[in-house]
C-alpha cells in the first residue's frame, strides 16, 4: 500500500486546475457587457448614446482582462520556479484562485456604479488582495528556497516581489487620485502596464550583465 503524500497533487495537475480558474474569470468579464435594449422607434436616435454611456463598463471590462491576464502570468512564471509543492503552497494557491475568480464582481460592481467612490475602492481592494496572497506564496516558496532550486538567480525572486509592490503601490496611489476624480483614476490605474514592461527591460538587463 503506497503512503500518501502531498506530492500526490502534482505541479502540472496544479498548473492545469489553476489555467481553468484564469479561463474562467476572463471569459465572466465579457458577460458584464450587456447590450442597450432600446425601442425600435428609438434606436437610431439613441443607440450612440447609449453606447457611449457604457465606456466605463467598456474601460473596466478591458482593464480587469488585462489585470487577470498579469495575474496568470505572474503565477505560470511561479509555477514554473517551484521545483515541488505541499499542503500550505497548495491552500495559497486556492485563495489565490479564489480572489481572481471573483474579479467579475467588483467589475461589474464598478462597471455599473462608475459614478460611486465606494464601487472603485471594493474594486481596488479586491486587486491588492489578489496581489498580497500572490507575494504570500511566492515568499513561502522562494524562502529558504523552501519550494524552489537553489541554483535559482535571488535577482529572477526579487523581479517578481518587485512588480507586486509596484502593482499595489499603483493600486493605492489611484485612491487619492479618485478622491479628486474618479475617472482619471480609473485610466491611471493603466500605467501598471508600461510600468512592467520597463520593469521587465531592467532586470532583464541586470540579468545579462551577471
Amino acid at each position: 500500500m503506497s503512503k500518501f503524500t502531498d506530492e500526490t497533487i502534482t505541479i502540472s495537475r496544479l498548473t492545469s486546475f489553476s489555467d481553468g480558474v484564469f479561463a474562467i474569470a476572463v471569459t465572466l468579464l465579457v458577460f458584464n457587457l450587456k447590450v442597450p435594449q432600446i425601442s425600435a422607434a428609438d434606436v437610431h436616435t439613441l443607440l450612440s448614446d447609449k453606447v457611449l454611456a457604457m465606456l466605463p463598463n467598456f474601460a473596466t471590462y478591458i482593464l480587469s482582462f488585462l489585470l487577470i491576464a498579469v495575474y496568470w502570468t505572474f503565477h505560470h512564471r511561479l509555477l514554473n520556479l517551484v521545483t515541488k509543492i505541499d499542503n500550505q503552497f497548495l491552500w495559497m494557491n486556492i485563495w489565490f484562485l479564489l480572489l481572481v475568480s471573483f474579479i467579475p464582481f467588483p467589475a461589474a460592481l464598478y462597471g455599473s456604479y462608475p459614478h460611486e467612490l465606494f464601487s472603485f475602492i471594493f474594486y481596488i481592494v479586491s486587486m491588492i488582495l489578489v496581489n498580497g496572497v500572490f507575494m504570500l506564496m511566492l515568499g513561502y516558496a522562494s524562502y529558504k528556497y523552501r519550494l524552489m532550486s537553489k541554483e535559482l538567480p535571488l535577482a529572477t525572486v526579487k523581479y517578481l516581489f518587485f512588480r507586486q509592490f509596484t502593482t499595489i503601490f499603483v493600486f493605492l496611489l489611484a485612491i487619492p487620485i479618485a478622491l479628486y476624480q474618479l475617472r482619471w483614476a480609473v485610466y491611471f490605474i493603466f500605467v501598471l502596464f508600461p510600468i512592467h514592461w520597463a520593469t521587465k527591460k531592467y532586470y532583464k538587463k541586470i540579468a545579462q550583465a551577471l
